[in-house]
């Protein structure tokens, strides 16, 4: 009976685990669509416009850019504790180089593709550095 409690333990953790984390990773991707959902159903309109892909981008926007910001910090914090400053100084740097490129490939996204990627675009690039931080601090 112990054998058969521990198998079942252990095959429901199984099957369980990549399903949360699944849906914790689309929780998180979905913050531009859950307030594209909203604001179109509480505005009533028909579809999405370019209103609501500029205002659920910058919304999204702000929550990348404060994770960046909280991320940088940790990254800080761990090389004054490894005695690594010249590591926070290159996350310093790249970070500027990273923001000069999100600038100027958004403003050509916005001009060869259309006045919503000035806003759709930093959203996903933003996103994206997130992703890459996360990387560097685990």
């Amino acid at each position: 009976m112990l054998k058969f409690c521990c198998k079942l333990i252990v095959l429901s953790s199984l099957f369980c685990s990549p399903w949360l984390y699944a849906q914790t990773e689309t929780d998180e991707q979905d913050e531009y669509n859950q307030c594209v959902d909203q604001t179109i159903k509480e505005m009533k309109l028909e579809s999405i416009n370019n209103m609501v892909v500029y205002s659920c981008s910058e919304q999204a926007k702000k929550t990348y850019e404060e994770k960046i910001v909280a991320l940088i910090d940790q990254i800080r914090a761990q090389s004054e504790e490894y005695k690594q400053p010249e590591r926070y100084q290159d996350i310093l740097k790249s970070q500027r180089l990273w923001k000069a490129y999100v600038d100027q490939e958004c403003n050509n996204a916005g001009s060869y593709i259309g006045s919503p990627m000035y806003s759709y675009c930093p959203m996903q690039e933003y996103e994206k550095r997130v992703t890459q931080l996360e990387e560097y601090v685990n």
